[in-house]
């Protein structure tokens, strides 16, 4: 096991079993049909980022999604659309339907965040967040556009419930708490 320091830390909304194993078979049909995994070598699980962080006190962090979880009750989840991010990272993504519980749960954990100073990446800042579920990245060109013409033609709508919130280190990736949100 190495040493090195993670590249960052998140914190994220993990589905139900049901909706995880779903998310896991439509990415499974495309690795079958010629797409070469990147993200689906990693151990990932699918998720969808609340924050994300360079350097913080990761203790702290746990901390406040512990306290932040039994707060809320678990929320219906819909992958409804597919999508990427115009970067050079070819993200394609799995579009949740951005619900005014799941808008709320996140400003929510922000305001959380900011009471105690922390401050997450920009991009998952309330009013900049873009609610997504990776389905894969770092594709080359020619697997980015082929990605987007299999899930245009194979996608359809994996829904479930959104059950816990997790804290993460990333690449590798490790699993530092889960922690249920309310039935």
């Amino acid at each position: 096991m190495s040493d090195s320091k993670p590249k960052g830390y998140a914190v994220e909304l993990y589905f139900d079993q049901q909706m995880e194993d779903d998310f896991f078979t439509f990415r499974e049909s495309l690795y079958k049909l010629g797409i070469n995994p990147v993200l689906g070598l990693l151990g990932d699980r699918p998720h969808v980022s609340l924050a994300v962080f360079g350097d913080v006190e990761i203790d702290q962090v746990v901390k406040i999604t512990s306290d932040f979880a039994p707060r809320f009750r678990q929320l219906p989840a819909q992958l409804d659309a597919f999508g990427a991010f115009p970067t050079a990272s070819n993200v394609v993504y799995l579009l949740p339907v951005p619900s005014q519980p799941l808008l709320e749960l996140h400003k929510q954990f922000h305001e959380q965040l900011q009471k105690e100073n922390i401050l997450s990446s920009h991009y998952y800042l309330p009013g900049q967040w873009v609610p997504h579920c990776t389905l894969e990245f770092e594709l080359p060109d020619d697997q980015f556009n082929l990605t987007l013409q299999l899930c245009k033609k194979y996608f359809a709508p994996i829904r479930g419930t959104f059950s816990s919130v997790g804290v993460i280190a990333f690449r590798p990736i490790n699993y530092l708490a889960e922690f249920p949100l309310q039935k």
